[in-house]
């Protein structure tokens, strides 16, 4: 007799990590992903039209954070947490959660956490056809969802001029404008930001490779003029991966 699959809602305010978290699933014999929400709010009023047997939530996100949502669920289903903050993990604990998954997410992290739904067995069977991309070639989204204070934009790809550390915030120079993110250069790069078209060309700054008109010496100038320093740390991947030649 088959076991039918585990049904999977994928929660996160994200596009890669849905993409991410898809592909993951996928990948896994007895799951099946049954829909995507971008919002708690979006996944409350999912799970009260139809039941699923797993949630991959994400904590932060605007509005009502995934704890909230799970507070907000008299019996909810099956809860792996993802999210890029290790602080979380004691409060999720107390809700009873399968596992906490630390992003960016690796595979074998995640055949961990679902080996231990039940009766997924302590090493799930995979789909053996197309297996999984490696990070860097899974498919990057057009734009990203950024956090602005209270507010959440939606910035394209191809508006960024450059992005530069600024303490425990981040600022996004657009052809927009600037927006000043809750976030670190770190996290962005291991989670949004698709390599290698955005590389660290300086402890404090980001850029478009396509953005990059010059190098001259140590000095970056970028097609708006704007200039900026390419630290010693950085220079040999970036000389791998621009186009362009040394002047």
């Amino acid at each position: 007799m088959t076991t039918a699959p585990l049904t999977v809602l994928i929660v996160d305010d994200e596009p890669l990590a849905h993409d991410v978290l898809r592909t993951y699933v996928e990948r896994v014999a007895h799951l099946r992903v049954a829909g995507h929400c971008y919002t708690a709010a979006e996944a409350l009023s999912f799970l009260h039209n139809q039941a699923v047997d797993v949630v991959l939530l994400d904590i932060q996100m605007p509005e009502m954070s995934g704890l909230e949502l799970l507070a907000a669920l008299p019996h909810p289903p099956h809860i792996i947490l993802t999210t890029a903050h290790a602080e979380f993990a004691l409060e999720g604990y107390e809700f009873g959660v399968v596992d906490y998954l630390l992003k960016p997410v690796p595979f074998p992290r995640f055949l961990k956490a679902v080996g231990r739904l039940p009766g997924a067995g302590a090493t799930p069977a995979l789909v053996p056809a197309n297996p999984p991309p490696p990070a860097a070639v899974v498919a990057a989204p057009a734009a990203l969802l950024l956090r602005d204070g209270a507010s959440t934009h939606r910035v394209p790809l191809a508006d960024i001029l450059w992005l530069e550390a600024y303490g425990n915030y981040v600022k996004v120079h657009t052809a927009a404008g600037r927006l000043v993110v809750t976030d670190t250069l770190r996290r962005l790069l291991a989670e949004q930001l698709p390599a290698p078209a955005f590389l660290r060309v300086h402890k404090s700054y980001v850029v478009p490779l396509p953005q990059v008109e010059r190098l001259a010496g140590n000095q970056l100038t970028l097609r708006n003029g704007q200039m900026l320093p390419l630290g010693a740390a950085f220079r040999q991947d970036f000389l791998r991966h621009w186009p362009g030649t040394v002047g």
